[in-house]
């Protein structure tokens, strides 16, 4: 992984060369970009009707748009000429990140730098070409994200719960609020899922509160709203749904 530091733009779109990244590294390059704060708000997987019928998990889980190429070989075409729609269109964010490692998509990249566009790229390395630290703004081999972030932030709650109790209770209020940025980002993980959310629809809060009990986020006597109003900043809640804050 090259950098790994912040980006400021909180957006983010996500174009998916489907015939080249596996759908492992899709759930991990998405989750890292996550995890660095950015907001994906365009996510599209582009490949033949077999290879998006492959990940139609990966699609539903995470409401990504599948765009069927035109035939073999056509993948890097379909891709290259939807993001160029996108560009002219005004409809990209400030950060683009390309799931693929072929060598092809290099004049893209340059178009959108020029753009004034971030490129990141999430490549996995045995099917990445040489040079692509030279093209893009950031390369992230996804081979080196962590193979269940969700797990892994389980882990890190229950750790810090468990110092925050020791005696030393000058430092429990720093350990409280990394418990709670942690519970927060899970949140608004689960949030993401849940399809039209990152676009303004709202959802059913009973749909939301029985996901936060399945994930062990939320006690089952617990308060929804109190529980959101806490743990999803930037949400709006209304009587019996919730909607990303306009």
């Amino acid at each position: 992984m090259a950098g790994g530091r912040m980006i400021a733009d909180p957006q983010a779109a996500l174009l998916i060369d489907a015939d080249n990244l596996s759908p492992e590294g899709m759930e991990r390059g998405l989750a890292e970009l996550r995890q660095r704060g950015l907001r994906v708000t365009g996510l599209r997987a582009y490949g033949s009707h077999d290879t998006l019928a492959g990940i139609k998990d990966f699609l539903q889980a995470h409401s990504v748009r599948g765009m069927v190429n035109q035939g073999k070989g056509t993948t890097d075409a379909a891709l290259i000429v939807d993001a160029m729609d996108l560009l002219l269109g005004q409809h990209l964010p400030g950060v683009v990140a390309i799931g693929s490692g072929d060598g092809d998509f290099a004049p893209l990249v340059v178009r959108l730098r020029e753009s004034g566009r971030r490129v990141v790229c999430l490549a996995q390395r045995r099917k990445s070409a040489e040079g692509l630290d030279r093209v893009y703004d950031e390369v992230i081999y996804v081979d080196d994200a962590p193979a269940a972030p969700v797990k892994r932030a389980a882990k890190t709650v229950a750790k810090k719960v468990a110092v925050a109790k020791t005696p030393a209770r000058k430092a429990a209020p720093r350990k409280q609020a990394a418990v709670e940025e942690t519970v927060a980002q899970r949140v608004r993980r689960i949030l993401e899922e849940f399809p039209g959310f990152l676009h303004g629809k709202e959802v059913e809060m009973n749909a939301v509160a029985r996901r936060l009990k399945d994930e062990k986020l939320m006690a089952k006597n617990t308060s929804s709203r109190k529980f959101l109003t806490t743990h999803a900043p930037g949400v709006e809640l209304f009587d019996n749904t919730v909607r990303l804050a306009r």
